[in-house]
Order: C-alpha cells, then structure tokens, then sequence
C-alpha cells in the first residue's frame, strides 16, 4: 500500500538527537513497506559555510560565555517574538528545499527540528505537502510551531500542554514518546562475553561517564577520588571528539579502574552493562536510558532545552542533577548501594518512557496519508 509513497524528513546537525531521530524514523518507514525516504540536512545543504560556524557557535553554547546568551535567547522568546521569529524561519532553507520538492516529490515532510519553510510553502498549490513535527526533547519552544503544521508527536502530555497554551489545536499535538532506535525497545541481556568486548571486569560495578555528541566531560579526576576504585569501573565516553579522546587515553594510560571511549557504535551493548550514566541531558539519551531503567546523574545542564530536560526528569524521581564533581560521585555511590533509590528511578522512568514512538508516529501518519488519498478521491 505505502510502497510507491515518497517521505521526506527534514533535520540539521544541532546536537544528535534530531538526526538520530530522523534516522530512526527513516528506519521505521522502510520496514513498514516505503520504499522512498529520504533523510536531508536542510540548514547544512543549504547554507554549508554558515551551517560550520554554526557548529562552532554550538560548542562555545556550552562556555561560560556562551551559556548565558542562550539562555536569553532561549527563556527571552515569549509567544509574540517567536512569532516574528518564525516568520523568519519560514524562509531558512526554502530555495533548497524547493530543490528537493521537485527532485524527490514527496507525498509526506516530516521535520525533527524547528524549521518552517515546508509548512510555509503549502500556500503554493504544487507544494501543499502534509507537513509533520516530531519534538525531540521533553520540552517545547514557541519556535517549534506554525499554523500550517499538520500535526505534532510529543514525549509528554507536559510538552502537548505547552503547545496548546502556545495556541497549537490539541488534536494536532499526539503524545507518542521520543523515537529510540530499535534496540532499545529489545535491549541484550546482561552478558560476560559484552563485558569482554568492552575490556571490562564484570564482578564491578560499571560508572559510564558521557559528554553527548561533543564529548564534554566533567572533572574525571575529583569524580574518581570520590568513589571505590577497587569495586568500580569507569568508562569515558568522548563521542566525535578525537582530540579529547586521545588527551585522556594519555591521562588515564595507567589506570586500572578506568577505560577511554570515543564515539561507540554499539552504544546499546555498553548501556546494558552499565549500572549508572552520568551525562549531559539530551533528550535521545535521557529516553534510552529510561527504556534499560539505568540511573542517571544529569551535569551543569546548559540553559534551554537541557535544563527543562533535567527538571522534568529530577521532577519525576527519575535522575539527579550535579554542578559539581564531588556531588557527582556522591550520588554514583547512592545510586550503586541503594536498591531503594533504584526502584524510585525505575518508577520513574514508568511514569516517563512510551515503547514504540517511531512505530506509533509512522502508523498514524500512513494512516493519516490513507485518509487524504481517499479524501481526494471522492472529490
């Protein structure tokens, strides 16, 4: 039925999650029969010079600097100059995106981040595309929206209040979860032959400390005096940052307690055998880390989207948040000898975690193509 269909997912390189979702539901429709989707990064394609120092900007966001000038940006943005900001957005990418309109012809857009010109292009007759929006975080800008949006998938009824006091119909607003990969809705078991692959002592117990895409960490050294290093290991995982890699591959050569990541392809096998994740609070992230009830202590959130992340996770018993190294492994060593505080993540996670999104939002918008194909044929 759906194998002659085109889909078009719009996302850009900000942070991993809003690719990793477009991936992933890419995935999805392809196993549901699609045969045609297309995956674009709009604002990089479009705007390739100026897409790079956006990179660098994204990386500075996280300076002491940086932070608070997002955060301006980000909690200063009230409903009506996110309406002039929108206006703005409408245009971003347009001429590109019209290039891919007329190469691929899709039938449906699907977008994983804030970006309109798909929904602004609808009043052109031979562009009027159903146009979807998947929020990647567990939170709501003013930003996301735009009247000519078909409909939106959301993580939780919190963000689907949001939307609608923004002035969003709530039969436009579905709250299915945030798309995981796959995996993580059927993780592996506990294995030794995964610790081994890993080089890591199963008898320990397993600290994997995160930085997200960008590989940021926090203080190792002061996390490492903090705890037992004869029961615990630590895994550093430094993501797409090689020159971080090899800085602390060098510092942390004669450890025994400690072993240095980069970016790691089988994330899932590592996450089944960790037993606390102390990260940085991306959605994505947070999302997965529910579905394997893996405790998490979230560092220094940066203003934005990773606050509103945290404290909607803090909010439900299901993470702690640390600005500092010596509270960090404070909590690691609750986290590990407290079964009680374990249940009281798992309970929240419960409470958080929907299995299925990318399933749930793939169905209701074929479903939904089905309804406007028969539409159109009994007019």
């Amino acid at each position: 039925m759906h194998n002659k269909m085109t889909i078009l997912i719009l996302t850009a390189h900000y942070g991993e999650g809003h690719v990793q979702t477009a991936q992933t539901l890419a995935d999805t429709f392809i196993e549901k029969g699609v045969q045609n989707v297309h995956v674009c990064d709009l604002y990089g394609e479009a705007y390739p010079a100026i897409h790079s120092f956006a990179q660098t900007l994204l990386k500075k966001s996280f300076s002491r600097l940086g932070a608070p000038l997002y955060k301006v940006f980000y909690y200063g943005t009230d409903k009506l100059s996110a309406k002039g900001l929108s206006y703005f957005y409408q245009h971003l990418g347009k001429k590109r995106l019209i290039e891919l309109l007329q190469a691929y012809r899709p039938d449906i857009i699907i977008t994983t981040f804030p970006m309109h010109a798909g929904a602004y292009l609808r009043s052109r007759p031979a562009f009027n595309i159903p146009t979807y929006t998947v929020i990647t975080d567990y939170c709501a800008h003013p930003l996301w929206t735009h009247p000519l949006i078909d409909k939106y998938y959301v993580a939780s009824q919190q963000v689907k209040n949001t939307l609608t006091s923004f002035g969003v119909n709530e039969n436009r607003i579905g709250v299915t979860g945030i798309p995981i990969r796959k995996g993580f809705n059927h993780p592996p078991d506990r294995s030794l032959e995964t610790f081994k692959k890993f080089g890591l002592d199963h008898t320990k117990k397993t600290v994997v400390i995160a930085g997200g895409g960008l590989g940021l960490l926090p203080d190792i050294d002061e996390i490492n005096k903090g705890l037992n290093a004869r029961s615990i290991q630590i895994v550093l995982v430094t993501g797409r940052n090689s020159e971080l890699k090899n800085q602390l591959s060098d510092v942390y050569r004669t450890y025994g307690n400690i072993k240095v990541l980069g970016y790691v392809d089988n994330i899932l096998e590592l996450m089944s055998v960790t037993d606390c994740l102390v990260t940085k609070p991306g959605a994505i992230t947070l999302t997965e880390a529910a579905s394997l009830n893996i405790p998490v202590i979230l560092v220094n959130p940066n203003p934005g989207q990773e606050t509103e992340n945290a404290r909607f996770f803090a909010s439900k018993g299901a993470a702690f948040i640390a600005s500092k190294a010596d509270s960090i492994s404070d909590y690691v060593s609750s986290i590990l000898s407290d079964e009680v505080l374990r249940q009281q993540f798992a309970k929240g996670y419960q409470s958080i975690y929907k299995r299925g999104a990318a399933l749930k939002i793939a169905d209701d918008i074929l479903e939904r193509n089905v309804h406007l194909r028969q539409q159109k044929g009994a007019n």
